[in-house]
Protein backbone atom coordinates (compact mmCIF):
# COMPACT_ATOMS: atom_id res chain seq x y z
CA UNK A 1 0.00 0.00 0.00
CA UNK A 2 2.69 2.27 -1.17
CA UNK A 3 2.15 5.60 -3.03
CA UNK A 4 3.95 3.83 -6.28
CA UNK A 5 2.56 5.48 -9.19
CA UNK A 6 2.74 1.99 -11.14
CA UNK A 7 -0.81 1.72 -11.12
CA UNK A 8 -0.22 -1.75 -9.16
CA UNK A 9 -1.04 -0.50 -5.74
CA UNK A 10 -4.11 -0.81 -3.77
CA UNK A 11 -4.51 2.94 -3.19
CA UNK A 12 -2.37 6.16 -3.36
CA UNK A 13 -2.26 9.50 -2.18
CA UNK A 14 -1.53 12.63 -3.85
CA UNK A 15 0.10 15.33 -1.27
CA UNK A 16 -0.46 18.73 -0.36
CA UNK A 17 -0.32 21.15 -3.90
CA UNK A 18 0.15 18.16 -5.87
CA UNK A 19 -2.55 17.66 -8.50
CA UNK A 20 -1.44 14.60 -11.03
CA UNK A 21 -3.87 12.52 -12.67
CA UNK A 22 -1.46 9.59 -12.39
CA UNK A 23 -1.47 8.70 -15.64
CA UNK A 24 0.91 9.85 -18.57
CA UNK A 25 -0.12 13.00 -20.11
CA UNK A 26 -2.02 14.56 -17.26
CA UNK A 27 1.34 15.40 -15.25
CA UNK A 28 1.21 18.87 -12.87
CA UNK A 29 -2.07 21.07 -12.98
CA UNK A 30 -4.99 20.41 -14.41
CA UNK A 31 -5.77 22.13 -17.86
CA UNK A 32 -8.69 24.29 -17.67
CA UNK A 33 -10.79 25.62 -20.49
CA UNK A 34 -9.58 27.84 -22.51
CA UNK A 35 -12.61 27.37 -25.36
CA UNK A 36 -13.20 28.14 -28.73
CA UNK A 37 -17.07 29.06 -27.85
CA UNK A 38 -16.94 31.78 -25.23
CA UNK A 39 -19.54 31.05 -22.64
CA UNK A 40 -22.49 33.81 -21.83
CA UNK A 41 -24.33 33.67 -18.66
CA UNK A 42 -27.45 35.09 -17.50
CA UNK A 43 -27.15 36.32 -13.89
CA UNK A 44 -26.93 33.20 -12.30
CA UNK A 45 -24.48 34.52 -10.04
CA UNK A 46 -26.64 36.95 -7.94
CA UNK A 47 -30.26 34.33 -8.40
CA UNK A 48 -31.97 36.18 -11.19
CA UNK A 49 -34.90 34.51 -12.19
CA UNK A 50 -35.81 35.61 -15.45
CA UNK A 51 -34.99 34.80 -18.90
CA UNK A 52 -33.27 38.51 -20.34
CA UNK A 53 -31.21 38.23 -23.37
CA UNK A 54 -27.42 37.77 -23.54
CA UNK A 55 -26.96 41.54 -23.84
CA UNK A 56 -28.97 42.47 -20.95
CA UNK A 57 -27.40 40.32 -17.80
CA UNK A 58 -24.43 38.27 -19.29
CA UNK A 59 -21.06 37.46 -17.95
CA UNK A 60 -17.83 37.06 -20.41
CA UNK A 61 -16.62 34.18 -18.79
CA UNK A 62 -17.26 31.41 -15.92
CA UNK A 63 -13.65 31.42 -13.20
CA UNK A 64 -11.71 28.32 -14.40
CA UNK A 65 -11.67 25.62 -11.45
CA UNK A 66 -8.79 23.27 -10.45
CA UNK A 67 -9.44 19.64 -9.52
CA UNK A 68 -5.97 18.45 -7.54
CA UNK A 69 -6.48 15.09 -6.88
CA UNK A 70 -6.38 13.65 -3.25
CA UNK A 71 -6.38 9.53 -3.36
CA UNK A 72 -6.50 6.91 -5.87
CA UNK A 73 -8.24 3.43 -4.74
CA UNK A 74 -7.98 0.33 -6.92
CA UNK A 75 -5.60 -2.29 -7.99
CA UNK A 76 -4.36 -3.64 -11.38
CA UNK A 77 -3.70 -6.92 -10.69
CA UNK A 78 -5.68 -8.44 -7.89
CA UNK A 79 -9.13 -8.86 -8.48
CA UNK A 80 -9.81 -9.55 -4.93
CA UNK A 81 -8.95 -5.48 -4.26
CA UNK A 82 -9.35 -4.07 -7.66
CA UNK A 83 -13.00 -3.10 -9.52
CA UNK A 84 -14.36 -4.55 -12.84
CA UNK A 85 -17.30 -2.41 -13.00
CA UNK A 86 -17.97 0.65 -10.72
CA UNK A 87 -21.15 2.79 -10.58
CA UNK A 88 -22.66 4.07 -7.20
CA UNK A 89 -20.85 5.81 -4.74
CA UNK A 90 -21.85 7.72 -1.49
CA UNK A 91 -19.62 8.67 1.93
CA UNK A 92 -20.84 8.72 5.32
CA UNK A 93 -20.28 10.97 8.13
CA UNK A 94 -16.78 10.15 9.48
CA UNK A 95 -15.55 9.91 5.66
CA UNK A 96 -16.00 6.43 4.71
CA UNK A 97 -16.41 5.73 1.23
CA UNK A 98 -19.10 3.26 0.23
CA UNK A 99 -18.86 2.27 -3.38
CA UNK A 100 -20.72 -0.98 -5.59
CA UNK A 101 -18.33 -3.29 -7.41
CA UNK A 102 -21.69 -4.07 -9.54
CA UNK A 103 -20.18 -7.63 -11.32
CA UNK A 104 -19.75 -9.37 -7.68
CA UNK A 105 -22.00 -7.61 -6.96
CA UNK A 106 -21.08 -6.30 -3.69
CA UNK A 107 -20.55 -2.92 -1.68
CA UNK A 108 -17.44 -2.09 -0.30
CA UNK A 109 -16.19 0.08 2.43
CA UNK A 110 -13.32 2.18 2.36
CA UNK A 111 -11.49 4.38 5.34
CA UNK A 112 -11.13 7.83 4.16
CA UNK A 113 -7.45 6.95 3.88
CA UNK A 114 -8.57 4.09 1.02
CA UNK A 115 -8.43 1.13 3.07
CA UNK A 116 -10.54 -1.50 2.54
CA UNK A 117 -12.87 -2.20 5.55
CA UNK A 118 -15.36 -4.61 4.64
CA UNK A 119 -17.74 -5.44 2.30
CA UNK A 120 -21.77 -5.99 1.99
CA UNK A 121 -23.54 -8.05 0.05
CA UNK A 122 -23.12 -10.60 -2.67
CA UNK A 123 -24.77 -12.23 -5.26
CA UNK A 124 -27.99 -14.34 -4.55
CA UNK A 125 -31.60 -13.79 -3.21
CA UNK A 126 -31.02 -14.45 0.61
CA UNK A 127 -31.41 -11.83 3.02
CA UNK A 128 -28.76 -8.87 2.32
CA UNK A 129 -27.72 -10.53 -1.27
CA UNK A 130 -28.11 -8.69 -4.63
CA UNK A 131 -29.04 -10.33 -8.17
CA UNK A 132 -28.33 -6.85 -9.30
CA UNK A 133 -25.82 -3.99 -9.07
CA UNK A 134 -28.51 -1.85 -6.43
CA UNK A 135 -29.29 1.55 -5.72
CA UNK A 136 -28.19 2.56 -2.78
CA UNK A 137 -26.59 5.42 -0.59
CA UNK A 138 -25.90 5.78 3.30
CA UNK A 139 -28.29 8.05 5.71
CA UNK A 140 -26.93 8.74 9.12
CA UNK A 141 -25.98 5.00 10.10
CA UNK A 142 -28.15 3.38 7.55
CA UNK A 143 -26.99 2.28 4.68
CA UNK A 144 -30.30 1.50 2.23
CA UNK A 145 -30.37 -0.68 -1.13
CA UNK A 146 -32.64 -0.71 -4.00
CA UNK A 147 -32.69 -4.16 -6.01
CA UNK A 148 -34.08 -3.57 -9.43
CA UNK A 149 -33.46 -7.45 -9.91
CA UNK A 150 -35.23 -8.86 -6.59
CA UNK A 151 -37.69 -5.72 -6.78
CA UNK A 152 -36.55 -5.23 -2.53
CA UNK A 153 -35.21 -2.46 -0.42
CA UNK A 154 -33.00 -3.94 2.16
CA UNK A 155 -31.87 -1.80 5.07
CA UNK A 156 -28.33 -2.53 6.71
CA UNK A 157 -26.60 -1.35 9.67
CA UNK A 158 -23.01 0.46 8.68
CA UNK A 159 -21.27 -2.76 9.87
CA UNK A 160 -23.11 -4.19 6.92
CA UNK A 161 -25.84 -6.33 9.46
CA UNK A 162 -29.88 -6.54 7.57
CA UNK A 163 -31.89 -4.12 9.93
CA UNK A 164 -34.90 -4.78 7.39
CA UNK A 165 -36.02 -5.93 4.05
CA UNK A 166 -38.97 -5.84 1.86
CA UNK A 167 -40.62 -6.43 -1.69
CA UNK A 168 -41.92 -2.91 -3.23
CA UNK A 169 -44.69 -2.77 -4.92
CA UNK A 170 -44.54 -1.70 -8.39
CA UNK A 171 -46.55 1.02 -10.00
CA UNK A 172 -47.28 0.80 -13.74
CA UNK A 173 -47.95 3.75 -15.91
CA UNK A 174 -49.99 2.94 -19.39
CA UNK A 175 -48.62 4.61 -22.03
CA UNK A 176 -48.97 4.34 -25.57
CA UNK A 177 -47.53 1.18 -26.77
CA UNK A 178 -45.85 0.49 -23.25
CA UNK A 179 -45.63 1.53 -19.89
CA UNK A 180 -43.41 4.05 -17.29
CA UNK A 181 -42.40 1.60 -14.15
CA UNK A 182 -42.77 3.72 -11.34
CA UNK A 183 -40.37 2.25 -8.28
CA UNK A 184 -38.26 3.70 -5.08
CA UNK A 185 -35.28 5.57 -5.99
CA UNK A 186 -33.64 6.86 -3.14
CA UNK A 187 -34.20 7.55 0.64
CA UNK A 188 -35.48 10.60 2.23
CA UNK A 189 -34.20 12.10 5.98
CA UNK A 190 -37.06 10.56 7.61
CA UNK A 191 -36.89 6.93 6.46
CA UNK A 192 -39.22 7.39 3.55
CA UNK A 193 -38.55 6.39 0.13
CA UNK A 194 -39.42 8.50 -2.95
CA UNK A 195 -39.99 7.27 -6.54
CA UNK A 196 -39.09 7.69 -9.85
CA UNK A 197 -39.87 6.62 -13.18
CA UNK A 198 -37.59 3.64 -13.59
CA UNK A 199 -37.73 2.46 -17.40
CA UNK A 200 -40.40 1.84 -19.72
CA UNK A 201 -41.13 -1.65 -20.93
CA UNK A 202 -43.28 -3.52 -23.38
CA UNK A 203 -44.39 -6.55 -24.71
CA UNK A 204 -46.63 -8.42 -26.95
CA UNK A 205 -48.21 -9.88 -23.79
CA UNK A 206 -49.20 -6.95 -22.73
CA UNK A 207 -53.28 -5.68 -23.64
CA UNK A 208 -53.57 -2.87 -25.21
CA UNK A 209 -52.88 0.15 -23.14
CA UNK A 210 -55.75 2.30 -24.51
CA UNK A 211 -53.73 5.28 -24.41
CA UNK A 212 -53.06 7.82 -27.14
CA UNK A 213 -49.93 9.73 -27.53
CA UNK A 214 -51.97 12.82 -27.38
CA UNK A 215 -53.54 12.19 -24.35
CA UNK A 216 -52.51 13.79 -20.38
CA UNK A 217 -50.14 10.94 -18.97
CA UNK A 218 -49.77 12.11 -15.40
CA UNK A 219 -47.34 10.25 -13.47
CA UNK A 220 -47.30 9.85 -9.99
CA UNK A 221 -44.65 10.65 -7.27
CA UNK A 222 -45.05 8.17 -4.72
CA UNK A 223 -43.66 7.99 -0.78
CA UNK A 224 -42.66 4.65 0.01
CA UNK A 225 -41.83 2.47 3.72
CA UNK A 226 -38.84 0.88 4.67
CA UNK A 227 -40.89 -2.61 3.66
CA UNK A 228 -41.21 -1.12 0.21
CA UNK A 229 -45.30 -0.73 0.63
CA UNK A 230 -47.07 2.67 -0.97
CA UNK A 231 -48.30 5.17 1.95
CA UNK A 232 -49.00 8.29 0.32
CA UNK A 233 -48.75 10.23 -3.40
CA UNK A 234 -46.91 13.26 -2.92
CA UNK A 235 -46.93 14.81 -5.98
CA UNK A 236 -47.32 14.49 -9.97
CA UNK A 237 -45.60 15.52 -12.98
CA UNK A 238 -47.64 15.93 -16.31
CA UNK A 239 -45.88 13.24 -17.82
CA UNK A 240 -42.90 10.64 -17.73
CA UNK A 241 -39.39 11.62 -18.43
CA UNK A 242 -38.74 12.32 -21.98
CA UNK A 243 -35.63 10.43 -22.25
CA UNK A 244 -37.43 7.90 -21.27
CA UNK A 245 -40.80 8.55 -23.37
CA UNK A 246 -41.17 10.56 -26.43
CA UNK A 247 -44.22 13.24 -26.26
CA UNK A 248 -46.02 13.82 -29.16
CA UNK A 249 -45.08 18.01 -28.53
CA UNK A 250 -40.84 16.74 -29.69
CA UNK A 251 -39.50 16.30 -32.59
CA UNK A 252 -38.87 12.11 -33.39
CA UNK A 253 -36.40 10.75 -36.28
CA UNK A 254 -37.59 7.79 -37.39
CA UNK A 255 -35.07 4.80 -37.15
CA UNK A 256 -33.60 4.74 -40.99
CA UNK A 257 -32.05 2.13 -42.68
CA UNK A 258 -30.62 1.41 -46.15
CA UNK A 259 -29.59 -1.66 -47.73
CA UNK A 260 -25.67 -2.16 -48.53
CA UNK A 261 -23.71 -4.81 -49.84
CA UNK A 262 -26.19 -6.86 -48.76
CA UNK A 263 -27.36 -5.88 -45.51
CA UNK A 264 -29.49 -3.16 -43.90
CA UNK A 265 -27.25 -0.69 -42.24
CA UNK A 266 -28.85 1.93 -39.96
CA UNK A 267 -27.93 5.76 -40.72
CA UNK A 268 -26.44 7.74 -37.80
CA UNK A 269 -29.39 9.88 -36.21
CA UNK A 270 -28.92 13.37 -35.00
CA UNK A 271 -28.55 14.23 -31.74
CA UNK A 272 -32.03 14.48 -29.53
CA UNK A 273 -33.30 17.74 -28.17
CA UNK A 274 -35.17 16.15 -26.01
CA UNK A 275 -34.86 17.29 -21.84
CA UNK A 276 -32.91 15.80 -19.35
CA UNK A 277 -34.50 15.01 -16.05
CA UNK A 278 -31.78 14.61 -12.81
CA UNK A 279 -33.86 13.46 -10.05
CA UNK A 280 -33.86 14.92 -6.70
CA UNK A 281 -35.50 14.23 -2.93
CA UNK A 282 -37.92 16.98 -3.32
CA UNK A 283 -38.08 16.98 -7.42
CA UNK A 284 -36.22 17.55 -10.37
CA UNK A 285 -33.95 19.33 -12.05
CA UNK A 286 -34.78 19.86 -16.29
CA UNK A 287 -31.85 20.53 -18.18
CA UNK A 288 -33.20 21.89 -21.48
CA UNK A 289 -30.78 22.46 -24.52
CA UNK A 290 -33.09 22.96 -28.02
CA UNK A 291 -31.34 22.88 -31.05
CA UNK A 292 -30.19 26.11 -31.70
CA UNK A 293 -30.49 27.94 -34.94
CA UNK A 294 -28.06 30.80 -35.94
CA UNK A 295 -24.45 31.78 -34.13
CA UNK A 296 -24.47 33.27 -30.96
CA UNK A 297 -28.24 31.93 -30.44
CA UNK A 298 -27.61 29.32 -28.26
CA UNK A 299 -29.44 28.71 -24.42
CA UNK A 300 -29.68 26.42 -21.71
CA UNK A 301 -32.03 26.98 -19.43
CA UNK A 302 -31.73 24.61 -15.90
CA UNK A 303 -35.22 24.86 -14.29
CA UNK A 304 -35.90 22.72 -10.20
CA UNK A 305 -39.34 21.50 -10.32
CA UNK A 306 -41.03 20.66 -6.74
CA UNK A 307 -43.05 17.47 -6.29
CA UNK A 308 -46.01 19.76 -6.63
CA UNK A 309 -45.31 21.06 -10.27
CA UNK A 310 -44.09 24.43 -8.78
CA UNK A 311 -40.72 25.52 -10.23
CA UNK A 312 -38.26 26.84 -7.46
CA UNK A 313 -35.49 28.44 -9.74
CA UNK A 314 -34.94 28.65 -13.66
CA UNK A 315 -31.58 29.94 -14.78
CA UNK A 316 -30.51 30.70 -18.32
CA UNK A 317 -26.69 29.66 -19.97
CA UNK A 318 -26.05 31.48 -23.40
CA UNK A 319 -23.65 30.34 -25.51
CA UNK A 320 -22.40 30.49 -29.00
CA UNK A 321 -22.73 27.06 -30.52
CA UNK A 322 -20.15 24.91 -32.55
CA UNK A 323 -20.96 23.93 -35.86
CA UNK A 324 -20.77 20.14 -36.68
CA UNK A 325 -17.40 20.51 -39.36
CA UNK A 326 -17.32 18.09 -42.44
CA UNK A 327 -14.96 15.87 -40.61
CA UNK A 328 -17.09 15.76 -37.63
CA UNK A 329 -19.76 14.16 -40.06
CA UNK A 330 -17.15 11.64 -41.87
CA UNK A 331 -16.80 10.72 -38.28
CA UNK A 332 -19.78 10.13 -37.36
CA UNK A 333 -20.69 8.32 -40.80
CA UNK A 334 -17.69 6.13 -40.02
CA UNK A 335 -18.61 5.07 -36.45
CA UNK A 336 -21.95 4.39 -38.22
CA UNK A 337 -20.53 2.13 -40.93
CA UNK A 338 -19.39 -0.30 -38.01
CA UNK A 339 -22.27 -0.18 -35.99
CA UNK A 340 -20.98 2.01 -33.55
CA UNK A 341 -22.63 5.10 -33.80
CA UNK A 342 -25.78 5.09 -31.55
CA UNK A 343 -25.39 1.49 -30.43
CA UNK A 344 -27.24 -0.10 -33.47
CA UNK A 345 -25.26 -3.01 -34.99
CA UNK A 346 -26.33 -3.68 -38.45
CA UNK A 347 -28.08 -6.65 -39.83
CA UNK A 348 -27.58 -8.91 -42.87
CA UNK A 349 -29.49 -10.29 -45.12
CA UNK A 350 -28.92 -14.20 -45.18
CA UNK A 351 -26.46 -15.33 -47.45
CA UNK A 352 -24.71 -11.77 -47.67
CA UNK A 353 -21.06 -11.77 -47.18
CA UNK A 354 -19.69 -8.85 -44.89
CA UNK A 355 -18.40 -6.00 -46.86
CA UNK A 356 -14.72 -5.04 -47.84
CA UNK A 357 -15.24 -1.31 -48.03
CA UNK A 358 -16.26 0.04 -45.03
CA UNK A 359 -15.19 3.68 -46.58
CA UNK A 360 -17.65 3.39 -48.94
CA UNK A 361 -20.34 1.95 -46.74
CA UNK A 362 -19.27 5.63 -44.59
CA UNK A 363 -19.93 7.67 -47.41
CA UNK A 364 -22.94 6.08 -48.54
CA UNK A 365 -24.11 7.10 -45.09
CA UNK A 366 -23.13 10.40 -44.87
CA UNK A 367 -25.04 10.97 -47.96
CA UNK A 368 -28.11 9.99 -46.13
CA UNK A 369 -27.55 11.82 -42.58
CA UNK A 370 -29.62 14.71 -41.51
CA UNK A 371 -27.91 15.90 -38.93
CA UNK A 372 -28.40 20.20 -37.81
CA UNK A 373 -25.99 22.78 -38.48
CA UNK A 374 -24.96 23.20 -34.74
CA UNK A 375 -24.12 20.63 -32.23
CA UNK A 376 -25.81 20.34 -28.87
CA UNK A 377 -24.06 22.14 -26.07
CA UNK A 378 -24.76 19.10 -23.50
CA UNK A 379 -23.57 15.33 -23.92
CA UNK A 380 -23.89 14.43 -20.61
CA UNK A 381 -25.53 15.90 -17.54
CA UNK A 382 -24.67 14.54 -13.33
CA UNK A 383 -26.75 15.59 -10.86
CA UNK A 384 -25.12 15.36 -7.35
CA UNK A 385 -26.92 14.33 -3.80
CA UNK A 386 -26.80 18.27 -2.67
CA UNK A 387 -28.59 19.00 -5.78
CA UNK A 388 -25.29 20.60 -7.24
CA UNK A 389 -25.10 19.63 -10.90
CA UNK A 390 -22.42 19.14 -13.97
CA UNK A 391 -22.86 19.61 -17.60
CA UNK A 392 -20.56 18.11 -19.55
CA UNK A 393 -20.22 20.41 -23.06
CA UNK A 394 -19.82 18.93 -25.94
CA UNK A 395 -16.99 20.14 -27.97
CA UNK A 396 -15.89 17.33 -30.75
CA UNK A 397 -12.16 19.20 -31.35
CA UNK A 398 -11.22 18.62 -28.09
CA UNK A 399 -9.56 16.01 -26.08
CA UNK A 400 -10.92 16.64 -22.73
CA UNK A 401 -14.00 16.68 -21.53
CA UNK A 402 -14.83 20.43 -20.02
CA UNK A 403 -17.49 20.54 -16.91
CA UNK A 404 -19.83 23.30 -16.15
CA UNK A 405 -20.54 22.93 -12.46
CA UNK A 406 -23.47 24.55 -10.49
CA UNK A 407 -24.27 24.77 -6.89
CA UNK A 408 -27.83 23.79 -5.41
CA UNK A 409 -28.90 26.98 -6.01
CA UNK A 410 -28.32 27.04 -9.69
CA UNK A 411 -25.93 29.57 -9.89
CA UNK A 412 -22.91 28.78 -11.92
CA UNK A 413 -19.57 27.87 -10.24
CA UNK A 414 -17.18 27.73 -12.98
CA UNK A 415 -15.69 25.25 -15.70
CA UNK A 416 -13.54 22.20 -14.93
CA UNK A 417 -11.90 20.03 -17.51
CA UNK A 418 -11.06 16.62 -16.80
CA UNK A 419 -10.07 13.63 -18.91
CA UNK A 420 -12.67 12.50 -21.44
CA UNK A 421 -12.96 9.14 -19.89
CA UNK A 422 -13.63 10.37 -16.35
CA UNK A 423 -16.84 9.30 -15.06
CA UNK A 424 -18.42 11.60 -11.82
CA UNK A 425 -19.96 9.41 -9.30
CA UNK A 426 -20.57 12.00 -6.24
CA UNK A 427 -20.19 15.32 -5.54
CA UNK A 428 -20.13 17.14 -2.35
CA UNK A 429 -19.32 20.92 -1.75
CA UNK A 430 -15.77 21.41 -2.97
CA UNK A 431 -14.84 16.98 -3.16
CA UNK A 432 -15.70 14.82 -5.72
CA UNK A 433 -15.32 11.10 -6.83
CA UNK A 434 -14.86 9.51 -10.30
CA UNK A 435 -14.04 6.80 -12.19
CA UNK A 436 -10.74 7.19 -14.01
CA UNK A 437 -9.81 3.91 -15.93
CA UNK A 438 -6.02 3.17 -17.00
CA UNK A 439 -4.49 2.33 -20.17
CA UNK A 440 -6.11 -1.48 -19.44
CA UNK A 441 -9.34 0.03 -18.78
CA UNK A 442 -9.24 -1.06 -15.39
CA UNK A 443 -11.00 1.58 -13.67
CA UNK A 444 -9.75 3.50 -10.43
CA UNK A 445 -11.68 5.88 -8.00
CA UNK A 446 -10.28 8.69 -7.18
CA UNK A 447 -11.19 10.87 -5.11
CA UNK A 448 -10.64 15.54 -6.07
CA UNK A 449 -10.32 18.50 -4.26
CA UNK A 450 -11.63 21.85 -6.62
CA UNK A 451 -10.36 24.89 -5.97
CA UNK A 452 -9.88 28.18 -7.83
CA UNK A 453 -7.26 28.71 -10.93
Amino acid sequence: MGNSSSGSGRFRGAGVGQSSFGRAGYRGRVTVWTPRAVLLLTCLAFGCEGTGGPADNSLEALPNLVAEEEIRIGDRDDPDYGFSQVFRLDVDKEGNIFVLESLVPEIRVYSPEGALLRRIGKRGEGPGEFQSGPSFGVLGDTLWTVDRGLNRITIFDLAGEVLSTGTVDQVMVPLPSSFATVRPWAMRPDGTFISAVQGVRSSRRDPPTGVKATDSIPTPFLLYDATGSIIDTIGWAGRPPPKLWRPPSEYETEMRSIEIAGRQQFIPAPPSGLPWWLHQLDGYILVETPLAEAPGEGVLTLTRIGLAGDTVFSRDLFYDPIPYSDADLDSIAARGARGEAGGMLPFYTPGASPPDDWKAIANRLRAEMDFPEFQMPIEYPFGAKDGSVWLRWQDADSPEARWVLFDPQGRPRGVLTLPLDFRILWSQGDTFWAVDPDEYDVPWLVRFKIRDE
